[in-house]
């Protein structure tokens, strides 16, 4: 029997994303991510983060909600966090194009709303509104 080599894991190399508290006075800022497993993510950051701050991460073609549960300074300036992650959306730029494909079908005499033509035919005076006494 051949020996194997060993199983070499994907590439676990940093990457960059962009943090942005959902609450808070915190500003958004630059991360890199040194690890993500299941619902955890691990990374590095230049601020310290509250503990229990619902968080949202952009990373190219993703949406990750979370939740910090640890932050720690490792040297001055430095911080690492622990965040739980609570929900993912990836494939952003493929629903983005479908929305758009979507929306551009639409004929141009054709309104973006059942009520605009309506209103448009209402204006025109076409539809005339009946009131009835005692309203």
């Amino acid at each position: 029997m051949e020996a194997r080599e060993p199983f070499q894991p994907a590439s676990a190399a940093p990457w960059r994303a962009k943090l942005i508290p959902l609450q808070g006075s915190a500003e958004d800022s630059e991360i890199e991510v040194t690890h993500m497993a299941s619902r955890i993510l691990t990374a590095r950051s230049t601020r310290p983060l509250a503990l229990g701050l619902p968080v949202r991460i952009d990373q190219n073609d993703s949406i990750l909600l979370g939740e910090v549960v640890a932050c720690r300074e490792e040297v001055p300036g430095k911080f690492d966090l622990l965040i739980e992650m609570n929900e993912s959306l990836s494939g952003l730029h493929s629903l983005r194009k479908l929305v758009t494909a979507l929306l551009g079908e639409a004929r141009a005499d054709e309104p973006t709303h059942p009520l605009d033509c309506y209103t448009r035919r209402r204006m025109e005076g076409q539809i005339e509104i009946q009131r009835q006494p005692g309203l």
